[in-house]
């Protein structure tokens, strides 16, 4: 599991170190949904290549590989975001959903004083804004519960699935002498099931 960490609380932040923390925190999600995609390709080679070497493990996984790569078919906002904004940009797009926006859209344009930073923050806004809205079918709210859920789910299925892989590989190679069973305390993460979050050292309640 990755962990991103950002420096700046956007709670505090000015106007200028808020576009700044909201314009990386768009490409990283642009890119992470982009990359399921490239994962998906990447395990369906994989399978294609072990059929004749490892042909048990190949129909043990090819299920769940399956229901990977439906989900990630399936969003069609997903193929959107990667195809025409996080790999592919593409300039009739970005001006289709410029568009769109409302007339009363503030349009906030941030100029540093070092070449280079030079920030469009409503450009983010807008492209994100069209995922949700393509998403939740026109309900932005909704995209929103979507786009998240899917995002979350789809990785932690990549995860599993990645997982057993090693796993088995390890089994068939002997690597796995002795199964150890451990214990992960509650004090150090979520309940089972959701995303690990460490807690906060000055804190004995969950953060």
């Amino acid at each position: 599991m990755s962990y991103i960490i950002f420096e700046q609380d956007v709670e505090k932040a000015n106007e200028v170190e808020k576009s700044l923390i909201d314009i990386r925190f768009f490409a990283i999600v642009r890119h992470q949904i982009a990359k399921i995609f490239e994962y998906r390709d990447m395990c369906n080679k994989y399978i294609g290549k072990i059929r004749k070497t490892f042909p048990s493990m190949a129909e043990s996984v090819q299920k769940e590989a399956s229901l990977i790569s439906h989900r990630i078919s399936t969003a069609n906002w997903a193929q959107t975001v990667r195809n025409k904004v996080a790999f592919h940009y593409d300039m009739e797009y970005a001006a289709e959903i410029l568009n769109r926006a409302p007339s009363d859209q503030r349009l906030a344009f941030i100029a540093g004083a070092s070449r280079g930073l030079t920030a469009f923050d409503f450009a983010d806004r807008i492209i994100v804004e069209a995922m949700f809205l393509e998403a939740g079918n026109g309900n932005s709210e909704a995209g929103r519960d979507i786009v998240r859920r899917w995002t979350i789910e789809t990785q932690r299925q990549i995860e599993r699935f990645h997982a057993t892989i090693v796993g088995r590989l390890f089994e068939q190679n002997g690597l796995f002498q002795n199964e150890e069973t451990g214990e992960i305390r509650d004090a150090w993460c979520a309940t089972p099931g959701e995303i690990a979050i460490p807690l906060s050292p000055r804190s004995s309640s969950p953060t």
